[in-house]
């Protein structure tokens, strides 16, 4: 990714060596009178009332894009470029609506246009398997286990292989538990589009993966 000039914007960072402290489990944080109060604060010159949207939002945001960038680098920068995408076009922000969803989508439309030119020049990897698959229950037989790496390993590939846009949605509904609802919000397209989009995930990796499949004995987590 291009790095950035001068941050346009006053932001603290919670970084501890370089990595972020991130939450566990599936952040949703809507937003209310604070958000509203430092918002309009930003749009009347305060720029320092910035930083606390940025301090507030910056760990689950972090979490967010680390399930799609393979890296810190690569998380850190995504997460850089979105708060200053939303510093510049906070102006055209609905202050009816919570200001989060609307900042997972700046990230997220960042992220799928990282992952299609990234996708061009070399392999997505450094993918969690087990949050698309079902975890093998643990064996001694040598066989079984030669078996499960042999498919985590294709499946690894299989999932580099997907259009940027599946991807991105497979990962939110798998690594985050997001409901078609959230994710037609977060992406802000159509259910049915989510919903197409997920199927066609599926059934690529299905038919990429069907000799493993069967082998295996295990379908992809829902």
């Amino acid at each position: 990714m291009t790095a950035l000039g001068p941050r346009q914007y006053p932001m603290r960072s919670n970084s501890d060596n370089g990595r972020y402290n991130t939450p566990s489990g599936n952040v949703a944080v809507m937003a209310g009178e604070e958000d509203s109060a430092w918002i309009e604060a930003v749009l009347h010159g305060e720029r320092e009332a910035f930083s606390r949207l940025v301090a507030k939002y910056q760990r689950p945001l972090y979490a967010a894009l680390r399930r799609l960038a393979r890296n810190h680098a690569d998380t850190d920068d995504l997460l850089q470029e979105a708060f200053v995408r939303a510093y510049q076009h906070l102006k055209d922000f609905d202050r009816s609506r919570p200001f989060y969803p609307w900042l997972h989508r700046i990230a997220v439309n960042l992220a799928i246009t990282f992952m299609q030119r990234r996708s061009r020049q070399t392999n997505f990897s450094g993918l969690s398997t087990e949050e698309i698959f079902p975890a093998a229950p643990e064996s001694d037989n040598p066989d079984e286990k030669a078996e499960r790496h042999e498919l985590m390993t294709a499946l690894e590939k299989a999932i580099e292989r997907l259009p940027a846009e599946q991807r991105v949605v497979l990962l939110l509904r798998t690594r985050e538990d997001l409901s078609y609802q959230e994710l037609s919000e977060r992406l802000g397209i159509e259910m049915g589009t989510v919903m197409s989009r997920l199927a066609r995930a599926r059934e690529k990796l299905r038919a990429w993966l069907r000799p493993y499949l069967e082998a295996s004995n295990v379908e992809p987590n829902r």
